[in-house]
């Protein structure tokens, strides 16, 4: 029997699904939701096809990232619906207003994560844009993209980088019509969780959800909301949930990373060392210079990796507002640039209790809501506070003044 990889190492890829001429294997899915693929024995030749293109026996070539920007797109409509600054969804467009296709993640009608393809602007904004924080269904896509490939189409095919290892490796040499984008990775929650923290939405809400956007920047881009909309339960009436950054149970467990695929502790590609044309992030930390950047805080900004000659010839027509750094600049916005998160020491008994524990009751020994101060708190649930901030300190001085000579008064009597 093959063993295609570690089993600790597998990242779900399925470069080895989308490779075997012979269907000897399928999915399956582990006690924490993933995705694994399964080799059945009655097809399974030996060829050893499998093996051989997986990215983590096999990585494809690398490349050094060559340039570093931070920005985002000129057109405010689709900075404010994108995630950060737009940079993915600008560099579709171009795709598509050449004729191409856009592969990507989307939530389809069950509000599950899958890859699929899209050819119309419209569908690159009503399907593929924003994050989506759960392990994607990658299917057969990596087959679909080589037959378009096949046919002289231009393709863009975006998702986490052990994916587009897992594209490269699939297809097996270089395509002049391919332009492939990846994202720096925190690293992939479970479907399973997902799909019960939806359940768990629903009951507490009384409500049936009809979409999912897990980065609304109703408030702000640093302290994003996890927004839900549906109707009333056996009612027409619409209703709303937002999640706050610091207070929706999803987002607290999944940056506590309580949930994580296992291999996402150990990753491989969590360098600047990419397979991917682009690579694209936020920009965190980001620091006001000039009055260009008003509302960044509520808008978004891009981090933007250039990897490869062809992306650097694209980089001109793309409609953003771009301002070069330097690596080490970049690295710091983004840890996965650098390693990978740790295993929390946690993560062994939230999954332990997951199995006997209600999801009710997880949320509250797990996943409550973080402890913040008044100004942040401030910050998550309302946008443009800078100068509100500002009269307020202002307001407290005194109050803070007070408090300090009264504790050297209370030094100098002791």
């Amino acid at each position: 029997m093959i063993d295609i990889c570690e089993y600790s190492q597998c990242t779900g890829c399925m470069a080895c699904l989308n490779s075997c001429s012979h269907s000897a294997i399928n999915i399956e899915f582990d006690d924490e939701g993933f995705e694994r693929p399964h080799i059945n024995q009655d097809l399974c030749v030996d060829c050893g096809l499998c093996v051989q293109v997986c990215p983590i026996n096999h990585p494809p070539k690398a490349n050094e990232a060559k340039k570093a920007f931070s920005g985002w797109s000129q057109n405010e409509t689709v900075r404010i619906l994108s995630s950060s600054g737009g940079a993915f969804t600008e560099i579709s467009r171009h795709v598509l207003r050449d004729g191409g296709v856009v592969f990507g993640c989307a939530l389809n009608d069950k509000l599950q994560a899958q890859h699929i393809y899209v050819e119309t602007l419209d569908g690159l904004t009503e399907k593929l844009s924003g994050s989506k924080y759960v392990q994607s269904h990658i299917g057969e896509t990596y087959k679909l993209a080589k037959a378009f490939l096949q046919q002289g189409r231009k393709v863009l095919f975006s998702g986490t980088p052990c994916q587009i290892a897992g594209l490269k490796n699939v297809l097996r040499k270089e395509y002049d019509n391919l332009l492939t984008v990846d994202l720096i990775c925190h690293g992939v929650p479970s479907p399973k969780v997902f799909e019960d923290y939806k359940k768990y939405i629903q009951q507490r809400e009384n409500m049936e959800l009809t979409s999912v956007k897990f980065r609304c920047k109703k408030s702000s881009w640093i302290f994003f909301n996890m927004t839900c909309t549906g109707h009333i339960e056996k009612t027409a009436s619409p209703k709303l949930y937002e999640g706050y950054y610091y207070e929706d149970p999803y987002i607290r467990g999944f940056l506590r990373d309580y949930f994580l695929r296992p291999s996402c502790h150990h990753c491989h590609f969590t360098s600047t060392k990419r397979y991917s044309d682009f690579t694209i992030a936020d920009w965190w930390g980001y620091q006001k210079s000039s009055a260009i950047d008003k509302d960044f805080a509520y808008k978004g900004v891009s981090l933007l990796l250039v990897n490869t000659d062809k992306a650097l010839k694209l980089l001109p027509h793309l409609k953003m507002y771009l301002r070069e750094r330097t690596m080490e600049d970049a690295k710091r916005t983004n840890i996965s640039l650098s390693h990978p998160f740790p295993f929390t020491t946690k993560r062994d008994s939230f999954w332990k209790d997951y199995k006997t524990i209600p999801f009710d009751k997880m949320v509250e020994k797990y996943m409550m809501p973080e402890k913040v101060t008044w100004d942040v708190n401030l910050r998550q649930h309302h946008k443009n506070t800078d100068y509100l901030l500002i009269i307020i300190r202002f307001l407290m001085l005194p109050q803070r003044i007070y408090n300090k000579i009264s504790k050297l008064l209370a030094r100098h009597e002791k």
